[in-house]
């Protein structure tokens, strides 16, 4: 079957141990204020215009077969874009001379996906590496990115799949015979704090977490530290608890806070104004959080790397 994409990125050193390739769909069931990859929340092909890159060239205009293309005088963005006039024809894309039009995904078959990641399969034999389905969120298009797996698994290569759990469990499970790992991303402890800031309530979250951590061969944890909202010590330490008493000894990494997300929506020229002042944690603080997870019982993980990587 067909499915949307936003990239495809081959010879990935994240994600999963070894190089890997790291296939990223489109659709998630969070909105994240701090979404790295604000593209991969919706399930649907839009077009982009980055205005930084608009040589005011109006060759788009001209070649917009449905008029989804505008540029009112004297008004910002140069360029307006009505998505629902847009037909995904391609054609301002292709006259854009800079790049300043394009769409942020692609739609493919599940069998040219899997055909584009059994590429490197000696790759993964010789470093332990394989694929990871990550988005956007792979519940989101769970067919398509099961028929992903379920081709790469039978080639031997071995899969993973990154998942911030929001979906029914039925889908969730459904991932368990194609899936040898799965990273896993909680992010608020508090069900108000994070409907505020994801859009939902964390009571489903939780109760995949707990099922998945009882049924799953492999999982490791995976806290996003956004300064002044997960990255404190009551949130970290409330999470770790809950890890603790649904998966004891469990894996557990922190993922410091990556100010380039900022620049993308700088790029879509979309609002920024959360991540104003937002800097990644020093060593002294995310000693402190891992500490937490020690003191809770987990096993920190540090800079996840493949063993590509670490050798």
């Amino acid at each position: 079957m067909d499915g949307n994409i936003i990239d495809i990125k081959r010879f990935s050193l994240h994600d999963g141990e070894g190089i890997r390739t790291t296939v990223f769909l489109k659709g998630c069931g969070l909105r994240c204020a701090w979404c790295h990859n604000p593209e991969g929340m919706d399930g649907g092909i839009s077009l982009w215009y980055l205005g930084s890159q608009c040589i005011r060239c109006r060759a788009c205009l001209g070649v917009c077969p449905s008029g989804a293309l505008s540029s009112p005088d004297g008004e910002e963005p140069f360029i307006r874009i009505d998505q629902g006039r847009c037909v995904k024809c391609g054609r301002c894309v292709e006259a854009c001379p800079t790049t300043a039009l394009s769409f942020d995904g692609r739609r493919l078959s599940s069998a040219a996906v899997a055909e584009i990641v059994l590429r490197d399969r000696d790759f993964y034999r010789q470093s332990g590496g394989g694929v990871t389905i990550s988005g956007g969120d792979p519940l989101v298009q769970h067919r398509f990115a099961l028929e992903i797996l379920a081709t790469c698994r039978a080639a031997g290569v071995r899969t993973v799949i990154e998942t911030c759990m929001q979906g029914p469990w039925e889908v969730l499970e459904a991932f368990l015979p194609v899936t040898d790992s799965f990273l896993v991303d909680l992010k608020l402890s508090d069900p108000i704090m994070h409907e505020r800031f994801t859009g939902r309530g964390n009571t489903l979250i939780r109760e995949n977490y707990r099922r998945l951590a009882a049924a799953a061969k492999d999982l490791l944890t995976r806290i996003p530290l956004i300064p002044g909202v997960t990255a404190t010590e009551d949130n970290i330490r409330a999470l770790a608890r809950f890890v603790a008493e649904s998966n004891p000894g469990g894996r557990v990494e922190l993922i410091n806070f990556n100010p380039l997300a900022a620049d993308k929506y700088r790029l879509m020229d979309r609002d920024r104004s959360f991540f104003r002042g937002m800097k990644p944690l020093g060593s002294e603080a995310l000693d402190g959080l891992y500490g937490i997870l020690a003191e809770e019982g987990l096993k920190p993980v540090r800079e996840h790397r493949s063993r590509a990587a670490r050798a």
